[in-house]
């Protein structure tokens, strides 16, 4: 552990700017190039050092996941806030969630890699509690998203009574899939006009809710 003679408030801090300089290697290089030693020898630490503040690198790539998806929902959650209609919310919403995941590439790769443990595999570990907090972080994109679908249904009753909980999760799949085959590199290789494509089948996965 850290020596006893830093607070509290000074150990947090340098775990921020561990966090902030693994965040800074994913960015650049992509999480096949984060390693502790790689972020030790940006902050000019031994990786013996790193371990003082996070135990391993699981407990690292969940702080890193916590941050990112406290990313993803403030970013969708200010889209929602500045708009002025339930549909607006909608569009607005779906569009910042494409955006965060085309403009972070290899933080969204991270934050769905199925490679990269999630919490149900940290059941029972020593990372229990600190997955299920980061876990939380990722139920409130959910939330939001069932919160501004609820909205919009209500005020459109002859679009029917589907479940709202269903409805987000569909739209935020296929928006995870319009996602992925961009940052792949797929979509432009079967699109005939990218740009104009792209926003077309983003829309038409919102045609699930929107009707």
């Amino acid at each position: 552990m850290p020596k006893a003679t830093r607070s509290a408030e000074e150990i947090d801090a340098v775990k921020e700017k561990i966090l902030n300089c693994a965040f800074e290697i994913l960015v650049k290089n992509g999480f096949e190039r984060l390693s502790m030693a790689r972020i030790g020898a940006k902050m000019k630490m031994t990786a013996a050092n790193l371990y003082n503040y996070y135990s391993n690198k699981d407990e690292l790539l969940i702080a890193i996941h916590k941050k990112a998806y406290a990313m993803l929902y403030n970013k969708i959650s200010y889209a929602v806030e500045r708009s002025d209609s339930p549909l607006e919310k909608i569009s607005n919403m779906a569009y910042a969630f494409v955006d965060f995941g085309v403009k972070n590439a290899n933080i969204y790769d991270v934050m769905f890699n199925r490679a990269i443990r999630q919490y149900s595999d940290y059941i029972g570990t020593p990372q229990e509690e600190l997955s299920f907090d980061e876990f939380r972080s990722s139920l409130k994109v959910l939330f939001l998203a069932i919160k501004v679908i609820r909205e919009y249904r209500e005020t459109m009753p002859d679009l029917g009574k589907d479940d709202p909980k269903f409805l987000a999760i569909q739209s935020i799949s296929a928006l995870h899939g319009i996602i992925s085959l961009h940052n792949s590199g797929v979509f432009y290789q079967i699109a005939d006009e990218p740009d104009a494509d792209f926003k077309n089948i983003v829309d038409k996965a919102l045609s699930c809710v929107t009707g």
